[in-house]
């Protein structure tokens, strides 16, 4: 009986122990961070600091979110004010300070950017900027639209009556049958083909428009959105949608590698996830404003292509 007892004993005594050490890992600076406790460690281990630094970096990154969303969010149209854009940084930045009023948060910032590669503060003041310089492309924009209607009524266009070369004259090949890249397709052209919309394919950035590149200046995603400015290329060559179309389209290729490369996917940890979330906004902010200034300087490319787009010519697509 006195045997049974203490085996008894010895057993709750290993429970209480495992079960008060496993609440001794949850419990970080007297708070339950739960499942979020492996995250803590991540940090601290990356940032080689204690698990108490490192639940404030963490809980920094999470406001720094939360606070950001919005302005990060924002959507960009002909009134964008890069002014007002910037206030609410501000604002987001005043809340996120006032939240760590009781800390070093200079120190907490300097950390989340070293593990995240950037600041709230800044990505946002970033994305005012490129909102900003995309509500200037669309006001020009909008004259450009107005002077484009007419000149369109003095300058009637057949693109359909350009010659070209009969389609059976056109040498395609699908490099893959698996997307190369973002699940856009790559064609090459051979060499005993007659011209077809393959050939004019040129990525993105200063080849394609000597004004689109002083505007942009240097694309920061020019590699990542090639495919969907080689589909561009090839929708305004062979026309297969009208003008607007095709930037449209375009825009919505970019986004949409933004998504495939920046949206949360599972298995993903804290600081990935947030490192995403920080460049997908950015991605999303050089997306619209490369899409409206092509959209603003290509009505002559697109009325000067030489294509004929009956479906006996090599070009049409």
């Amino acid at each position: 009986m006195v045997l049974l007892n203490l085996k008894s004993i010895l057993f709750f005594i290993a429970l209480s122990q495992g079960v008060f050490s496993k609440a001794f890992k949850r419990d970080i600076c007297g708070k339950d961070y739960g499942e979020a406790t492996k995250d803590i460690e991540d940090i601290s281990k990356q940032l080689f600091i204690s698990y108490c630094d490192a639940a404030n970096v963490y809980d920094y990154i999470e406001k720094g979110e939360k606070h950001f969303k919005k302005v990060l969010e924002t959507k960009f149209d002909e009134k964008f004010s890069e002014k007002k854009c910037k206030q609410k940084c501000e604002e987001a930045n005043k809340k996120l300070n006032d939240d760590f009023k009781r800390f070093d948060r200079n120190l907490i910032k300097i950390r989340s950017k070293a593990l995240l590669g950037s600041d709230f503060y800044t990505s946002c003041e970033n994305n005012c900027h490129l909102g900003s310089l995309n509500a200037q492309v669309l006001k020009k924009e909008g004259v450009a639209k107005n002077l484009a209607k007419r000149a369109m009524k003095k300058k009637v266009v057949k693109r359909d009556e350009k010659p070209c070369d009969p389609i059976d004259q056109g040498k395609i090949t699908l490099t893959s049958t698996e997307p190369y890249n973002y699940g856009f397709y790559r064609y090459l052209q051979e060499s005993d083909s007659a011209k077809t919309a393959i050939s004019v394919i040129n990525g993105c950035g200063p080849k394609n428009n000597e004004q689109i590149s002083k505007i942009v200046g240097s694309l920061p995603y020019s590699d990542e959105f090639e495919p969907a400015c080689n589909s561009h290329d090839i929708c305004v060559t062979c026309h297969q949608l009208e003008r607007s179309g095709c930037d449209s389209t375009f825009k919505n290729n970019m986004k949409s590698i933004c998504s495939i490369l920046y949206d949360a996917q599972p298995g993903d940890n804290f600081i990935t996830k947030a490192k995403k979330a920080i460049k997908k906004a950015d991605c999303n902010g050089n997306a619209e404003l490369f899409g409206d200034t092509v959209s603003l300087l290509g009505e002559n490319a697109y009325q000067d292509t030489p294509v004929n787009t009956s479906p006996d010519c090599c070009l049409w697509c």
